[in-house]
């Protein structure tokens, strides 16, 4: 398993109670790891910092109205590619085969664009190929960290991080594409439904709200799905996943 990975899957999922109590570990797995530098850990130490001593309700709260209120930020990887478009549900299928390619399944009601399962993924491949296809949605990544660190959300600092392990320039048509997205008011009901109402963005380089669980698990059978939790080394530190939660 990559801690890494592992780590920023669960710093950029909806704040619960468990992921508060686990917070104060991730500093220490990324040092462990040491896949990102000093300086980078030192940036997310600052979020990690406010996950583990904030009140959970300002969490909460403070995470919906900057990932789910506006497409602009959304950690859905696809929604900043295909829009609403067809061509999503077709990517959609093909994410959840490359999922099911490594014995794992979705267990939960989430889209499999959705950042953070996409990193429980990645956690469970060789090293090699975990960073090709963390590669593949680089220009969405890299745009969101720019739009993060614009607003000045610590959350910024978890996508920068993995925009350098990507350690691949985007298309220049991709990012051109990007570009167009709007950031409109959150808290404005007439252009937030503007915005939904945009024809998407629509670019091949690219790979290509708010949930409250994240969770792979083993399918330990071709035709029977099984709710099992995905391995975990004892001494990772990190989070449970909800199915070994509950």
């Amino acid at each position: 398993m990559i801690a890494t990975f592992k780590v920023f899957s669960a710093l950029l999922s909806y704040p619960t109670e468990e992921l508060q109590a686990a917070a104060p570990e991730f500093t220490a797995e990324l040092k462990r790891e040491a896949m990102i530098g000093d300086d980078e850990i030192a940036s997310i130490t600052t979020l990690v910092d406010q996950l583990a001593s904030d009140d959970i309700y300002i969490l909460q709260e403070r995470y919906v109205d900057l990932f789910d209120r506006s497409r602009y930020v959304s950690l859905h990887l696809f929604e900043h590619v295909y829009g609403e478009s067809r061509d999503r549900g077709q990517m959609m299928v093909e994410l959840i085969e490359r999922y099911r390619s490594q014995g794992l399944d979705i267990a939960i009601p989430e889209l499999p664009d959705y950042l953070p399962l996409y990193l429980e993924y990645l956690a469970q491949l060789p090293i090699v190929r975990a960073l090709v296809e963390l590669a593949e949605p680089v220009a969405v990544i890299l745009a969101l960290a720019d739009r993060l660190e614009k607003k000045g959300s610590p959350y910024g600092s978890v996508l920068r991080a993995l925009g350098r392990l990507a350690n691949q320039v985007p298309d220049p048509q991709a990012i051109d594409d990007l570009s167009r997205e709007q950031d409109l008011d959150a808290h404005d009901p007439a252009a937030l439904d503007q915005q939904w109402k945009d024809d998407p963005v629509v670019f091949s380089a690219a790979l290509g709200q708010r949930r409250m669980n994240i969770e792979l698990v083993a399918a330990r059978s071709s035709t029977v799905r099984q709710s099992a939790p995905l391995e975990t080394e004892p001494s990772s530190g990190l989070p449970p996943s909800e199915g070994e939660r509950r």
